[in-house]
């Protein structure tokens, strides 16, 4: 977890140096885990944002601070109370834990002053956010209430307020290289010197643990008795020397990225060993906390959203198999409608030849006088099971036709939700998801008053999103749909009649427009867009895919049809095989 104790402290120094004296001007409350207090100094307004998310739990100054609700939550309302406003005196931290104090003072009455700590417990799945009267020392609420364990008491209005429990450990920024080593002798021998580090000293967690036995130059799963005496004295000077850093607070925080400039990892001091390239400087923890999170935190948000799409088009697809698995039974009713006829005319024809059972057999006089059996209704007479099967017939006639155009129109849907199925596969950003859902929106699949559409941020409109664009090797242009609205567009309004088009064959996928440097497309140019047709596709994982091509004057788009459903024809097929590598290092490369 980056947001250690090391980095806790670093946070502390800077929220207490650009927070001291500031008053309290608006709180909110974006979630069930989060609240943002707008603090006041002369000329300057910051942000506090303080999460005990159990999976991202932190603290730090941000510039851009999550929407909040309309109607604010019952803790947001108790905080309102009694912060609103109010001054903060400190910003304390107990010893290296992840819990932060910060220390209010705050009116009540006409003159009265009193003192409200807000307790920041980023300790993980058990952390909290917990007000606590200054003067008792009782919780006045937590953000989340709980019950007495037998670790700790309730964090409950009026009961008092008990600090997570914590192991007894060493505070590295008092300790000497001396007392370190001596530690590490009575430690455990068979314990790995991540663990010793981690089970002797405060503050410190996978990642600090890592990079002490880094600078330290020893492995890290090491074994305390395969050490040396030299192992253990570069151990105990590495570890001294970043308690002296935290305690004369020389923190140089960073983010560290990977090579495609994604925050992967944040830490209050720059990583041994760290690449320059992928390491960004920040000019304080809030900084690099504010810039990974974000990233992060958008991230696993994009996933979440592309998740509950791809759930809607699966569900919908769902319903429609199984409504089409009922249409076919139907129709193979319907297709019954000139046997039931056929069963008419020859009880009719044979009316006083035959008595009441369970069946009859009569010559059929359309077929040379062969015999064929009849299945009757006992309970009817023969003219009524003629009568009956006269009624079945007029019934499946009448059906036949209904039931196509249904069972079409259902064939249909399903082809339009593979296809969006693709595009949702193939989305890498926020516009992406937002055009697919807008699309699904239109087409009726996803209701704007639905769940899923109500999670996603206010302020958020659909915006218009171009096609992915590359150049194949001649410099002919290579437009790529990203939804079945773009395909639409790219291919009946933006490309011309002589440009062509290209898609993978039988499958869904995107709709590929390549614009030739010449009248005739080159043999390279073909090749490189219908392997972008082919990776945009369903078949991206498959060898030796075949892929149509024609002019786009040969595309077009029946009446009635979803967006991006076409027919076309006058086409050939390529077959290529499609290298994800390839392909985004060719789109990469025509982005410069």
């Amino acid at each position: 977890m980056p947001y250690d104790g090391l980095f806790a402290a670093a946070a502390r120094a800077e929220l207490h140096k650009e927070l001291s004296g500031a008053r309290i001007h608006k709180i909110h409350q974006p979630d069930g885990h989060t609240i943002v207090l707008q603090c006041r100094q002369p000329g300057r307004m910051h942000q506090l944002l303080i999460s005990c998310d159990p999976q991202h739990p932190r603290a730090y100054l941000t510039g851009s601070a999550p929407p909040h609700p309309v109607r604010p939550p019952a803790f947001c309302m108790l905080l309102r109370k009694h912060l609103e406003p109010a001054r903060i005196a400190a910003v304390e931290q107990a010893g290296l834990d992840r819990v932060l104090r910060i220390v209010c003072e705050a009116v009540q009455g006409p003159q009265a002053r009193v003192r409200r700590v807000l307790v920041a417990e980023l300790t993980g799945r058990h952390g909290n956010i917990v007000l606590v009267d200054g003067e008792s020392g009782r919780v006045l609420d937590a953000i989340r209430r709980r019950s007495a364990g037998e670790m700790r008491g309730a964090l409950a209005p009026g009961e008092p307020y008990e600090p997570p429990p914590a192991k007894p450990k060493a505070d590295p920024r008092s300790a000497s290289p001396q007392d370190i080593q001596l530690a590490l002798l009575r430690a455990p021998a068979a314990w790995p010197v991540e663990r010793a580090l981690m089970e002797l000293y405060d503050g410190l967690g996978p990642f600090a643990a890592r990079e002490v036995a880094a600078r330290a130059g020893v492995p890290v799963r090491a074994q305390l008795d395969a050490l040396s005496a030299d192992d253990l004295d570069q151990i105990s000077r590495a570890l001294a020397s970043l308690g002296d850093a935290v305690r004369s607070e020389r923190f140089s925080p960073v983010v560290l990225r990977d090579e495609a400039g994604r925050a992967q990892e944040f830490w209050a001091f720059e990583p041994f060993g760290a690449q320059e390239a992928t390491m960004e400087r920040c000019t304080g923890p809030s900084e690099a906390a504010d810039a990974y999170y974000r990233e992060r935190l958008d991230r696993l948000a994009r996933e979440q959203w592309q998740k509950r799409l791809q759930r809607v088009v699966s569900d919908a697809r769902e319903r429609l198999v199984r409504k089409a698995a009922a249409l076919e039974q139907d129709m193979a009713q319907a297709q019954r409608a000139g046997e039931f006829r056929l069963y008419g005319e020859l009880l009719l024809a044979n009316l006083h030849r035959i008595e009441r059972g369970s069946q009859a057999t009569v010559p059929n006089y359309h077929a040379g006088g062969a015999p064929v059996t009849i299945p009757l209704d006992p309970a009817l007479s023969v003219a009524e099971n003629a009568h009956r099967y006269y009624k079945r017939y007029a019934k499946a006639r009448t059906a036949k036709a209904k039931l196509e155009s249904q069972l079409a129109a259902v064939r249909a849907d399903i082809a339009y939700l593979d296809q969006t199925a693709v595009h949702l596969e193939m989305a890498e950003g926020r516009e992406d998801l937002q055009a697919i859902e807008a699309e699904l929106i239109a087409a009726g699949f996803l209701s704007p008053a639905s769940e899923e559409h109500a999670k996603r941020r206010p302020s958020e409109a659909p915006v218009s999103l171009g096609p992915l664009e590359a150049r194949t090797s001649d410099g002919s242009r290579v437009l790529i749909g990203r939804n079945n609205r773009q395909n639409d567009r790219l291919t009946l309004k933006e490309a011309r009649p002589d440009d062509i088009w290209l898609h993978v064959k039988d499958a869904p996928g995107a709709h590929v427009i390549l614009k030739p440097a010449s009248p005739e497309p080159s043999p390279e140019a073909l090749l490189e867009a219908a392997r972008a047709a082919a990776y945009f596709s369903k078949a991206r994982g498959a060898s030796n895919v075949p892929v149509d091509w024609t002019r786009a004057r040969y595309v077009r788009k029946p009446r009635g049809a979803r967006p991006g459903m076409v027919i076309y024809d006058h086409h050939r097929t390529l077959y290529v095989t499609p290298d994800e590598a390839a392909v985004q290092a060719w789109l990469a490369m025509s982005r410069r």
